[in-house]
């Protein structure tokens, strides 16, 4: 006989599916080896001939502690048992500034965004959630952060992330796993303080309960207001974004200007969200902020990955890491034809361009002594690209078609020299550098 336990959770996962993940029948559950994660993938194996699903596992290997290698041994186990095709990936944690439980949540996220299913599934609980809360409150957090984890998200343009026991308190999943007979791991970190999100669990919430009796209720129904007001939010910020890119201009600084203080600054904040450049500091966005509005040309907004610069009316990026900015720059110099195969360099027809489009021509950086050849007479390709409005860092990484005596015959996106064009000619385009002709 099935037990309430189980029939309760495999029920309520089941219509989850249905409501929200029809169609994402290939799933990859993360397995830790704890009792959650085990709950999870012993749950869905169950619903394997009732729900057109495919269920494999990931365990990533983190290599923090001693008792690692067991557990990826464990996993192997349990999986070969319930027929469940297992992938361990093991990573390098690097902390880089950050605490060693972001460090190591960011290696594992990156190891989901990898996989090929169309939902990575995780055994976050009830129990997770409120903590997650009471964390964002404590590091001094935004309502993002307070309104803790989405039932799903997305985690790639292919694949979300499902969190399908979020309704389910870790004393439930406990209570399955007891009538199933379920094993798993103890993680010995679990009951270090050292870690605030321990310390909550083990000494805070408890303290907190034992004065508040139903604070747990009160923080999920917060929670679900939250995420539903961030929804609501997330909505705006769209229809703003939207607005601001109209024409595909890029990023519209009158139009910008239009809008409330702080519909700009969540327009800032969006802006460093859609090209991954870290979260900002309040002090940081509000005088970056300000300094739009005094339109004060050569603003700089530190990032963690990049500064935005705002010249000539709009925002540049530019990345603490060149090659990561533009995938082409550690390639140059290299032959026209071999970037034209690499997929980086274009050839369009244009009223003026380039006769051939190789003729064993080199594309590489312009230094600050090259000159092209233009109708009113020689010119440094760098006053051009000052002409047109390159802002400085972007010159001294811009590139050049040079002939076989290395003189330059084009300006990538720019111009194309006087005495080296023909009407209805070849203009040599990267399409990552702003157009400029």
């Amino acid at each position: 006989m099935v037990s309430s336990a189980v029939s309760k959770l495999c029920d309520n996962i089941t219509q989850q599916w249905s409501a929200s993940m029809a169609g994402r029948c290939i799933l990859a559950v993360g397995l830790s080896g704890g009792l959650d994660s085990v709950v999870l993938l012993h749950a869905l194996t169950k619903l394997r001939d009732s729900l057109p699903v495919h269920i494999s596992a990931i365990h990533v290997h983190h290599g923090l502690s001693r008792y690692a290698d067991e557990w990826a041994v464990f996993c192997e186990q349990l999986c070969a048992s319930w027929s469940v095709p297992l992938k361990i990936v093991r990573v390098n944690v690097r902390t880089a500034g950050e605490g060693i439980e972001a460090a190591a949540r960011k290696a594992r996220y990156q190891v989901y965004a990898n996989s090929q299913a169309d939902a990575v599934v995780l055994a976050h609980h009830r129990d997770d959630q409120i903590e997650t809360f009471f964390l964002g409150a404590l590091r001094g957090g935004g309502i993002r952060s307070l309104s803790a984890m989405p039932q799903v998200r997305s985690l790639t343009g292919h694949t979300v992330l499902w969190r399908p026991l979020l309704s389910f308190s870790r004393q439930q999943l406990k209570a399955y796993a007891d009538e199933v007979g379920l094993k798993h791991i103890e993680d010995d970190s679990n009951s270090n303080c050292a870690y605030l999100r321990n310390w909550l669990r083990l000494d805070g919430l408890p303290y907190w309960r034992k004065h508040q009796p139903h604070l747990d209720t009160q923080i999920e129904a917060a929670v679900e207001r939250l995420q539903d007001e961030l929804s609501l939010l997330d909505e705006i910020a769209e229809a703003d974004w939207t607005m601001l890119h109209a024409q595909q201009k890029g990023f519209q600084i009158p139009l910008w200007r239009n809008l409330s203080a702080s519909r700009r600054r969540q327009q800032l904040r969006l802006f460093a969200h859609k090209h991954c450049l870290g979260m900002s500091t309040a002090a940081a966005l509000t005088e970056f902020a300000r300094q739009l509005m005094e339109s004060k040309n050569g603003a700089q907004w530190s990032l963690p990955r990049a500064r935005v610069i705002y010249y000539d009316s709009r925002l540049w990026i530019d990345k603490y890491n060149c090659n990561e900015q533009w995938l082409w720059l550690e390639l140059l110099p290299v032959s026209g034809s071999e970037l034209t195969a690499a997929h980086y360099l274009q050839w369009k027809r244009h009223s003026f361009g380039l006769e051939e489009t190789d003729a064993g021509m080199t594309v590489r950086l312009a230094d600050v002594q090259d000159t092209i050849i233009l109708q009113g007479g020689k010119k440094k390709v760098r006053k051009l690209l000052q002409e047109r409005k390159i802002p400085s860092f972007m010159r001294a990484v811009w590139p050049i078609v040079c002939d076989s005596d290395n003189q330059c015959v084009a300006v990538i996106n720019v111009a194309v020299a006087a005495n080296k064009g023909v009407k209805n000619g070849w203009m040599p385009l990267i399409e990552d550098l702003p157009i400029r002709l």
